[in-house]
């Protein structure tokens, strides 16, 4: 496996920035194809286990997971550059959604979209959950642990850090592997490593709303785990029911833009910072949320090296892995019940599940894009 250009990683970057439709998981299947079968900078190993790790820390699935891929092929550098680039299409677009908001709102097609999009993203992260599990899967005990989480997840009876906690536990006892890979090259840029990861944030003593907005979505950020998805309720609470910053409605227009955008759902706290104190309010909430859980995603990229050899962390990583893949294919239903709303959205779902199960190569980009179209053509 070679070690990428800078350049070329964060090309790959902002590609993924422009094309990352379908949440979390359809993207970190994006990134697989691109490092692991295009460029072949990491084996498919070495992508499951940053993939178990990324999964593992609070924030969302896709920024996690090219930071901690970043980080190993340029240091610090590489992961901020990789995530920055990721994530800035995204942003810009929620800027411009933020200030034309009062039009936007009052367009139907928007919706009538999304509820394509949102069907078709059914079938990806299904399709994403069946290529992973070739992957991520092997022996009795991790289809065990893959299917308990499914399960557990899909009746709500734990959250998904509870699931890789138990899941961890169990393989750091019973699925130590007898023989470990030696760890890969120090990257020598440690020193002034979180210095140079946290961002200076201006005067905001006399503006209350920003600072409100800096606190409430750092503590979302580095508190939820189970990527966007799973921040949807949290920010809900603190914006509509504690703060009374937006109104039902509103918020629920901030949730469909972040689907509808590249880049993670979370980006939603671009625009609610927006709406909230203009241009500075979205800047701030954008860095309160992505901030924390990038430098708990530096600290973790910087112990797999030193831990990598450690037969209690692999046994750990080893059980992670099927665990999330349960966590996708509970995803996936999750999704299912707020997306499919009848037989049209069911087939829709399905045919883009068979399509990408059969030629795992496609863009998700492609059928989700062609699904939005096809829902405005028949609404």
């Amino acid at each position: 496996m070679g070690r990428p250009r800078l350049r070329s990683f964060f090309a790959l970057a902002l590609k993924l920035g422009f094309t990352g439709f379908g949440g979390g998981y359809a993207v970190a299947q994006q990134i697989r194809r691109a490092v692991v079968d295009e460029h072949e900078w990491l084996d498919d190993e070495g992508f499951v286990e940053a993939l178990a790790v990324a999964s593992s820390l609070p924030g969302t699935t896709a920024t996690n997971l090219l930071t901690l891929i970043g980080y190993r092929f340029g240091g610090v550098r590489a992961a901020a550059g990789a995530a920055a680039a990721f994530l800035g299409p995204s942003v810009a677009l929620m800027f411009a959604f933020g200030a034309a908001y009062a039009r936007l709102r009052h367009l139907p097609a928007l919706g009538t979209v999304l509820d394509g999009m949102g069907a078709a993203t059914v079938g990806v992260i299904g399709a994403v959950a069946v290529d992973m599990r070739r992957l991520a899967i092997r022996g009795r005990l991790a289809w065990s642990i893959a299917a308990a989480a499914a399960c557990l997840l899909i009746v709500n009876a734990v959250n998904l850090l509870e699931v890789i906690a138990v899941a961890g536990l169990i393989g750091a006892i019973w699925m130590r592997p007898a023989e470990l890979r030696p760890p890969s090259p120090p990257v020598n840029d440690a020193r002034g490593s979180l210095g140079a990861l946290l961002v200076a944030i201006p005067p905001v003593a006399a503006m209350p709303a920003v600072v409100a907005l800096l606190f409430v979505f750092a503590r979302i950020g580095v508190a939820t785990f189970g990527g966007g998805i799973a921040m949807i309720s949290p920010m809900e609470q603190e914006v509509v029911h504690v703060r009374g910053w937006l109104d039902d409605d509103a918020f629920r227009d901030a949730i469909v833009l972040g689907q509808i955008t590249p880049g993670p759902i979370a980006i939603s706290a671009t625009f609610i910072g927006y709406r909230v104190a203009g241009a500075l309010g979205a800047a701030v909430a954008t860095l309160a949320m992505f901030g924390p859980p990038f430098v708990l995603a530096i600290a973790a990229a910087r112990s797999m090296n030193a831990f990598r050899r450690s037969p209690v962390v692999a046994g750990f990583l080893a059980a992670v892995a099927p665990a999330v893949v349960g966590a996708i294919a509970a995803a996936c239903v999750a999704l299912f019940h707020t997306a499919v709303h009848g037989f049209r959205q069911g087939a829709v779902a399905a045919a883009v599940f068979a399509l990408l199960v059969a030629r795992p190569r496609l863009s998700p980009l492609l059928p989700i894009a062609a699904a939005g179209a096809l829902e405005a053509l028949l609404a």
